[in-house]
């Protein structure tokens, strides 16, 4: 079930040189419309974020209640991911995140309300989070899959780069805008900025070429394209091992996100604006390691880069739950983004140059998970801080990635020796 020859295809741009390099993949007009749409509607929502941990920290003052809220954003990403995937590989990617943006923005703007007519509970903003994870379990693969529909192969190592950096970027400024935002004016306008960013990114989306990332169409059941995509993973252990080394990071590392707030309140006492400032660090960090991959361009070694980015991941979170000082404690957060935007970038692009678009939509279902398991990590983390302290939950989780990636490493081999 491929779907046809898309226009950038049929017209590869000759290679990038000299700074043009960073941003190769620009150049071609359909991506740089669904990457400025990706933007905005990304900053809104590391806005909507870290507004919902602050009022349900504050509504609360409980650091279980924290990892709950998260693990509602997640656990229909686990639940559907797969029927996502499906989902992309049979229907127009394009439409497929116009209507999940438009749904996002208006399921974001009736809690928004509620926060400014003061109505806001704890039960609306969990419903909500469900709602729009039903929703992002779709918009993912859709937005995953449909880059190397809109880039040349030549280009796709720098396509997965930039859109890394959508992430790294947006987490960077969003966050800090949202602190001072929040001390000044409240958390309701938050709300209403990142709906109207869905919004945003829906209209940039609509402004793509028609037919970019159609899909043929469907000759078999739904149910028979599950099937199809469990038996391809079957034949391809490597494409199985690299979606579960993009998984376990995100379980056994990328919580400690969560417990942030719980570190700036209640650890360093850096309140609302400490703590725009911390997120602020670990993405800045993660940005600067997302340009150094994308200026190497089609680098050698891929999987050993990947795997030792992964190992200082680990063993960095060890060093900041131990940290007690503010700056030192923003300076470790820096180097954590530059590792785990390492072996981010490296995972998504090995994946996207193996994976055939026919089955791409399926094989980004399961590994857009990553994001699901990141509620469950911090749900876990959360029951561990309730009881043992925040630093203790993050020491744990980055001691346990720390050995899996040292497992990994010495017994296979294989993924080390990937181009």
């Amino acid at each position: 079930m491929n779907a046809p020859p898309s226009p950038v295809e049929r017209r590869e741009l000759p290679p990038a040189t000299g700074p043009l390099r960073l941003v190769s993949s620009l150049r071609y007009r359909d991506w740089r419309y669904l990457w400025s749409g990706l933007m905005v509607a990304q900053t809104g929502e590391w806005m909507d974020s870290l507004a919902l941990n602050w009022i349900v920290l504050v509504l609360t003052d409980s650091p279980l209640a924290l990892g709950t809220l998260n693990l509602m954003r997640g656990l229909p990403t686990l639940a559907l991911a797969m029927a996502g995937g499906v989902i992309a590989d049979r229907f127009d990617r394009r439409l497929l995140m116009v209507g999940t943006q438009v749904s996002s923005m208006l399921c974001t703007a009736v809690l928004a309300l509620l926060a400014s007519a003061e109505l806001l509970e704890i039960w609306h903003i969990y419903i909500g989070l469900l709602v729009r994870g039903v929703i992002n379990a779709v918009n993912s693969p859709a937005r995953a899959s449909i880059v190397g529909d809109l880039v040349p192969r030549s280009d796709i190592g720098n396509a997965v780069a930039l859109q890394s950096n959508v992430f790294n970027v947006t987490r960077m400024v969003g966050p800090a805008i949202a602190g001072l935002l929040i001390a000044v004016s409240g958390a309701a306008i938050v709300l209403w900025l990142n709906a109207a960013s869905a919004g945003i990114c829906a209209i940039a989306i609509l402004g793509m070429t028609r037919g970019a990332g159609k899909m043929a169409k469907p000759v078999t059941s739904a149910w028979s394209a599950m099937v199809e995509g469990v038996d391809y993973l079957r034949r391809e252990p490597v494409v199985f091992m690299l979606l579960l080394l993009g998984i376990i990071p995100f379980i056994l590392g990328q919580p400690y996100q969560s417990m942030l707030p719980v570190f700036a309140k209640d650890v360093l006492v850096v309140g609302p604006e400490g703590l725009g400032l911390l997120t602020t660090a670990a993405a800045a960090g993660s940005m600067t390691g997302a340009f150094t991959i994308s200026s190497l361009g089609n680098f050698r070694r891929k999987g050993l880069v990947m795997m030792i980015g992964l190992l200082s991941f680990g063993t960095l979170l060890v060093v900041f739950s131990h940290t007690p000082w503010p700056l030192v404690a923003a300076v470790v957060l820096f180097f954590i983004g530059i590792s785990t935007q390492v072996y981010q970038t490296t995972n998504s692009t090995l994946i996207q140059l193996i994976v055939p678009s026919a089955y791409r939509g399926r094989v980004f279902g399961i590994h857009q998970m990553d994001r699901g398991f990141i509620p469950v990590g911090s749900f876990v983390a959360g029951a561990i801080a309730e009881g043992a302290g925040a630093p203790f939950a993050v020491a744990i989780m980055g001691g346990s990635l720390t050995l899996a990636s040292v497992a990994v490493l010495l017994f296979v081999p294989r993924m080390r020796r990937l181009e």
